[in-house]
């Protein structure tokens, strides 16, 4: 398929395919299992295909459903996550994706879902998915009115589920009456077919009809005796008629199948219980509350679980969320320390000193023994501003703990916070030799910490004159001559640290600080590599080489570099946010949306990520997201003039009228520059179609601040708007020749649409003066295919300087080559396939070469694989038809053929597949 010019804007980095035919096999041979509902065999076979090649998406995919339908919800969601991620078509997918989240009781992922995905909200499938979750939110009205609404639509398959998931509610809501005519209505031989089984079951038990209910079970083992569920029913039919020895048959018999289960457990502990063994009974209760964290309920209110639940939230910052459990924890067992001590470090972080305060002194009360607690409650005063406080505690805690290395540094930080210097000074030396010069050092840190320059200067000459083969005594030399403003001084010191260890870090830090404020970037990089040398992961290291690139201009090395952050350490969230920023400015959409993704699970609310995730909706022309985005914004910038300019014009962009027109409004209130706010309102009016009113506006600019390239090149947008072609090109010709600017040649090129001639003579000069422009390399080739010279347009893309490195070119020539030269096309669409193996219209294009070539097998798989990503594509589909008939699937390919009976047909789609019907 031809790569138009919207998809420059679309590259995937990817790990280069291996063994795709093989993997394509497994793949096939699961597809036949599949049909004949042989689930085990096929899972063994995906996963099969996925040894040999993991990145062969239509295994994945057909994996994750597999897993969904065997119950196995965790890695069912891992799968189905993985190929969504991987390019797969979001429709029929994200239903089963939510099918497995649901399972597992993840709501707010799922709301997550539904948000994303508002274009499919008229489908049955998402009316279902809401129904779903306003059920496992216990909203049962909304529910309902949307199972009824959903049910009217739907097929049949999707209508068995939908009575099921309406049966299971009324049991909710004990409206037993109205189960058996929903469950009735569901196929046997469905999907749902022996969950209807098991929802009538259950009902019988709810009402009292044990004999009923046993004789569901009973005949669903006699089909399965390893019906899991059949089998714990049994059981629990067994114990509730008093047939204590028949039940725990059934449960042993289900135990031996299925060990680890925690259900089962618990069945069994009971039946124990029952016949007197309770010393048992209990040995196996505690194993199942060290299983399972949420079973029973009242577990999760156990002193450990609630502590360990709220460290868990606490060290991931959900403080309010520790709080909540804290809070519990506390009316629960209030002589707990910890509850006490987390609570006020969790009040601390949110900035309320005066509540942290009080639970840091009942800490200390309770467990006097513990020095951390100290350190806490001087945290908090310092954050009082009550240093006399601090000072007290500290001193206390000295008294307590003088071998303890954090309590001696904080006390004599506070000792010269409180001007007591000559006292700090006394305590670091009271004990000679190597401890003593140690503290000395952080005396001289601490000293500059606190701005006493004289004294750090001190006591570091102090140093030097007894000691100098300590690398940390230079360091700290350096470190107060380089305060001093003593840039020579300090690289002497720091050179000199180095003659003592050539890889000491701090020197090497500072030295290449040094370099970059003296603008020697070749020195700090030198000083960097040598660093990486010995910690490739380095992410100080790494953070300030990607500052140095991007001083350089060099963005992709700044991208390089922060791509090797580790992605879990949330201190290195706003290094991730301008990798971030970088992969919007250049263009890298998948990036950007994973990278995104990652810091919205990863951080509180960001307004930088908001605006990051908007401007990449909008780049991905997702513009309900970008609007609602927007929404977000406006409240969190609600009284900052210079973001909401920058909100304004991401709503322009995005054709938020209201959203803009509001923005603009508050701007107003705020007094904001006129001249920007009055270019916002003519953009407004632009969009608008009011464009009377937007001349006037740009004329009232004009006449106040005089003529300006942005008032000539909205001007330009007003008559390109209105079709007055020729008076924006005599707008934008001179503003072109004067910027070069390749926004201005856009709009020129637009303005020129009447005139095809024109249009290839502008990319001519363009891209004699450009050859790298890869967008006017691929317009000006989409022009000449237009003007039926295809050979023109070949020998175009064979003489671009980007051909060897660019994709979509390799892709869009192989094209262009099928009919003439095959081979040709094949190394080509191969090249494109390696350098971006996920796209795919390049998948489409190389599965097809493979087969053009005689390798319908292999192609077949690849066109598979593009199938899973493109699924609505009719070329694709006519590809894979023409596979199938060179593999003698005859009978598969019609069934594709006739797929397409009423699609509408481009004239080259149209012969395709007049071709391919008189095969």
């Amino acid at each position: 398929m031809n790569l138009r010019l919207l998809a420059v804007m679309v590259a995937v980095l990817a790990q280069p395919v291996l063994a795709a035919d093989t993997a394509a096999a497994y793949y096939e041979k699961a597809r036949q299992y599949s049909q004949q509902q042989q689930w085990r065999e096929a899972e063994l076979e995906l996963r099969n295909s996925l040894q040999q090649n993991p990145a062969y998406l239509p295994a994945r995919l057909m994996l994750g459903q597999v897993l969904l339908k065997a119950g196995n919800w965790s890695s069912a969601e891992k799968e189905l996550q993985l190929a969504l991620d991987g390019g797969a078509a979001a429709e029929p997918l994200i239903y089963d994706l939510m099918r497995a989240l649901l399972a597992q009781q993840k709501t707010n992922d799922v709301a997550f879902l539904l948000d994303r995905y508002p274009q499919y909200k008229a489908q049955p499938a998402y009316q279902l998915m809401r129904a779903n979750l306003h059920k496992a939110q216990y909203q049962y009205e909304e529910a309902v009115t949307l199972y009824q609404q959903s049910l009217s639509q739907a097929d049949a398959t999707l209508a068995d589920e939908i009575r099921f998931q309406l049966a299971e509610l009324r049991l909710k809501q004990q409206q037993f009456s109205q189960i058996p005519p929903l469950l009735s209505a569901i196929r046997t031989d469905g999907a749902f077919g022996k969950k209807a089984q098991y929802l009538q079951a259950q009902l019988y038990l709810i009402q009292q009809q044990r004999d009923d209910a046993l004789k569901i079970y009973q005949q669903l083992l006699n089909q399965d005796d390893s019906d899991a569920i059949a089998l714990l029913g049994k059981a629990q039919v067994l114990q509730q008629q008093g047939k204590l020895a028949d039940a725990l048959n059934a449960i042993v018999s289900y135990r031996e199948k299925f060990p680890y289960n925690p259900y089962g457990q618990l069945i069994h502990a009971a039946l124990i219980g029952l016949q007197g063994d309770n010393k048992e009974q209990n040995r196996m209760l505690r194993q199942v509350q060290m299983q399972l964290n949420n079973l029973p309920e009242n577990a999760k209110e156990q002193e450990d679980v609630l502590l360990l639940a709220a460290t868990m939230d606490f060290s991931q910052e959900k403080f309010e969320q520790a709080i909540l459990k804290l809070r519990r924890a506390l009316k629960l067992y209030p002589a707990n320390y910890q509850v006490h001590q987390l609570l006020a470090q969790s009040y601390l972080q949110l900035g309320d000193a005066k509540t942290a305060s009080g639970f840091s002194r009942q800490a200390l009360t309770l467990n006097p023994a513990d020095f951390q607690l100290y350190l806490l409650g001087a945290a908090v005063a310092r954050a009082q501003r009550d240093p006399a406080t601090e000072l007290k505690l500290l001193q206390q805690a000295f008294t307590a703990f003088p071998q303890q290395p954090e309590i001696r540094k904080a006390y004599v930080q506070s000792l010269l916070s409180n001007n007591q210097s000559a006292e700090a000074r006394r305590l670091l030396t009271e004990q000679g030799g190597t401890s003593q010069q140690a503290d000395l050092i952080v005396l001289g840190y601490l000293q500059l910490e606190q701005g006493m320059l004289n004294e750090a200067r001190q006591t570091a000459a102090d140093l030097l004159k007894s000691d100098q083969s300590k690398v940390e005594i230079f360091q700290l030399a350096g470190d107060v001559a380089a305060k001093s403003a003593d840039a020579d001084l300090a690289r002497q010191f720091f050179q000199q640290a180095l003659t003592l260890d050539a890889n000491y870090k701090p020197s090497l830090l500072s030295l290449a600080s040094l370099a970059l404020q003296q603008q020697d970037w070749n020195s700090a990089m030198q000083a960097y590599r040598t660093l990486l040398q010995k910690d490739a992961a380095d992410p100080l290291v790494l953070q300030l080489m990607a500052d140095a690139a991007l001083r350089l201009g060099k963005a992709p090395d700044a991208i390089h570099y922060l791509q090797q952050l580790d992605q879990q350490d949330l201190k290195l969230v706003p290094a991730r946010m301008a990798l971030l920023e970088l992969y919007l400015q250049t263009n890298a959409l998948a990036e950007a949306k994973a990278l995104a993704e990652q810091l919205t699970e990863q951080t509180d609310i960001s307004t930088d990520l908001y605006f990051a995730k908007a401007r990449l909706a909008l780049q991905q022309q997702d513009l309900a997201e970008a609007k609602r985005l927007s929404e977000i914004l406006y409240g969190l910038w609600y009284d900052q003039s210079w973001r909401l300019r920058d909100l304004a014009d991401l709503q322009l962009r995005s054709q938020d009228n209201s959203g803009v027109a509001k923005t603009l409004a508050r701007l107003q209130a705020l007094d904001a520059d006129e001249a920007s706010v009055g270019l916002l309102q003519a953009r407004l009016a632009l969009l608008e179609q009011r464009f009377a009113d937007g001349m006037k506006l740009l004329q009232k600019l004009q006449s106040s601040l005089g003529q300006q390239p942005a008032f000539a090149e909205l001007k330009a947008h007003f008559h390109l708007a209105q079709g007055q072609d020729q008076a924006a090109v005599a707008l934008l010709a001179p503003l072109f020749k004067q910027s070069g600017d390749q926004r201005h040649l856009l709009l020129l090129l637009r303005a020129q649409r009447q005139d095809p001639t024109a249009i290839q003579q502008l990319l001519c000069d363009w891209l004699n003066q450009h050859p790298t422009d890869l967008s006017a390399t691929m317009l000006l080739a989409e022009q000449l295919e237009l003007a039926g010279l295809p050979d023109q347009a070949r020998t175009l893309y064979q003489q671009s300087p980007l051909l060897d490195s660019q994709a979509v070119l390799q892709n869009n020539l192989a094209v262009l080559l099928f009919e003439t030269d095959p081979q040709q096309a094949l190394k080509l669409a191969q090249k494109a396939h390696q350098a971006m193996p996920e796209q795919p219209d390049i998948l489409d294009t190389y599965g097809y070469a493979l087969v053009k070539a005689g390798q319908a097998e292999q192609g077949l798989g690849v066109l598979r694989d593009a199938e899973i990503r493109q699924p609505n594509s009719v070329l694709l589909q006519l590809h894979i038809a023409a596979a199938l008939q060179q593999l003698k699937r005859p009978e598969e390919a019609k069934a594709v053929l006739l797929q397409l009976k009423d699609r509408p047909l481009s004239a080259a789609e149209l012969k395709l597949l007049q071709q391919l019907q008189k095969n």
